[in-house]
């Protein structure tokens, strides 16, 4: 098989590694990938995506190349995927070097982590606030959830950082903010710890994932659909019993 051939297989399964990574849905991973290898000169490309591996097999440069590869990390990085869709839309109807593509998704990878690791716990606070407030929180429960969901954000990016499993890592995240808020009773004895709790775990709520879920059966992709969907049930049941095991013993213990 060419270099050329290599690099063309690279790019089709590095486009949906990120993509699936951060939380796209089927079809887009699987139109990206058709759209990105047929700009770089692939004559044909079949691809078939599920949230945990990627299936693709291209003709190009005079022979055939099929590559599969499993996808070991999930998240939720929709503005990686906003820059992967835009860089897609700039490549149609031009032809280009897979290598030169390869390295555009690989500044988009890197600048989208910057992104994330310096505005993430922000928006995070920001959001749990907001989600805090619509629940009726005012007073000292507005600081309170913003410093519990900046602290919660952070939490979980450190176990995603260090291999935890999924389910572990949330339900660890949910006890997380259900100590912290009730530690703040400690000082803040009038304070409602119940909403500070409800805004904190809005980041760690599989919104985007049960979203997308829903498109791919809706989108005919019933296998991915379903075990997405799935999936987000199975996240939020281990937030709830983290919460749950955080306000069971401190009710035990504490008070």
């Amino acid at each position: 098989m060419s270099e050329k051939m290599e690099q063309l297989l690279e790019l089709g399964l590095f486009t949906g590694t990120l993509l699936l990574g951060s939380g796209a849905e089927i079809y887009r991973v699987e139109n990206t990938i058709f759209h990105m290898l047929s700009s770089c000169g692939a004559e044909c490309v079949d691809c078939i995506a599920t949230p945990t591996g990627i299936f693709l097999s291209a003709r190009a440069y005079g022979c055939i190349g099929t590559r599969v590869r499993r996808i070991e990390q999930r998240s939720t990085n929709l503005g990686r995927v906003a820059a992967i869709n835009t860089l897609s839309r700039s490549l149609v109807g031009t032809q280009n070097d897979p290598l030169a593509v390869l390295e555009q998704l690989q500044t988009v990878e890197q600048t989208t982590d910057n992104n994330l690791i310096r505005l993430g716990p922000i928006a995070a606070s920001f959001g749990g606030t907001a989600f805090a407030a619509l629940f009726g929180a005012t007073g000292w429960e507005l600081p309170a959830t913003a410093l519990v969901a900046w602290l919660v954000f952070q939490s979980a990016a450190f176990l995603r950082h260090i291999d935890i499993p999924e389910l572990l890592a949330n339900f660890i995240a949910g006890s997380f903010a259900g100590f912290c808020a009730l530690a703040l009773t400690l000082i803040l004895p009038q304070m409602p710890y119940d909403r500070v709790i409800l805004g904190a775990i809005m980041s760690l709520v599989p919104g985007v994932l049960l979203t997308s879920g829903v498109r791919d059966v809706l989108a005919g992709d019933l296998l991915s659909g379903i075990v997405r969907t799935n999936e987000a049930l199975f996240i939020a049941a281990a937030i709830a019993a983290g919460v749950g095991s955080a306000l069971g013993w401190w009710t035990r213990w504490i008070q």
